[in-house]
């Protein structure tokens, strides 16, 4: 088996595979319990150099603050780390393409537990499962807990997606505990 590879060389594949693209890598703490996997960069989050940003952004602090979650002692990255071209959903293909890179960073940071954001998150990890029919629900992935759950952009403006996530981020303060216990 292979040595796994760190953060650094991860990113470093990546810039080398999309050098025509503006790659803007995960963020966060190294060594982190909690990895939040999100769809693809957006415009405020390629503005602002950060996988998640503006409205989007200040949504997922909540609910991470919720969570009983310090935000700086967490990681946040996306499947597709740079905004698509007319901001396109990825296809199948091309989120397959990305999600070998995203399994090594996953890997390199070694958290707990992985919380999906959004179908095409929880794609990139290998569930090709709607997200609506998994979500809250905890499964074994490699060395970590995943958790799917909607993307909080699902949230902004609809009640009933934000009183779903925030079930879904109350049941990830007990999966933190438990992990905590364990």
């Amino acid at each position: 088996m292979s040595e796994p590879k760190t953060l650094k060389s991860v990113n470093s594949a990546l810039k080398e595979k999309f050098s025509d693209k503006k790659i803007v890598f995960g963020h966060g703490s190294p060594a982190p319990k909690v990895v939040f996997v999100s769809e693809v960069l957006g415009e405020d989050g390629e503005k602002e150099g950060k996988p998640i940003g503006g409205k989007y952004a200040k949504e997922l602090n909540r609910l991470i603050k919720s969570a009983g979650l310090d935000k700086k002692k967490v990681y946040v990255t996306n499947v597709v780390k740079y905004r698509p071209d007319d901001d396109k959903l990825p296809t199948p293909k091309e989120i397959r393409s990305h999600s070998t890179f995203l399994k090594d960073e996953i890997r390199s940071v070694n958290p707990q537990i992985v919380v999906t954001l959004g179908n095409l998150a929880l794609n990139g990890v290998g569930l090709r499962i709607p997200v609506e029919n998994v979500h809250g629900q905890t499964f074994p992935l490699g060395t970590y807990k995943l958790m799917p759950t909607l993307s909080p952009s699902r949230s902004l403006g609809d009640p009933s997606k934000t009183s779903l996530l925030e079930q879904d981020f109350a049941k990830l303060k007990d999966l933190i505990k438990e992990a905590s216990e364990a």
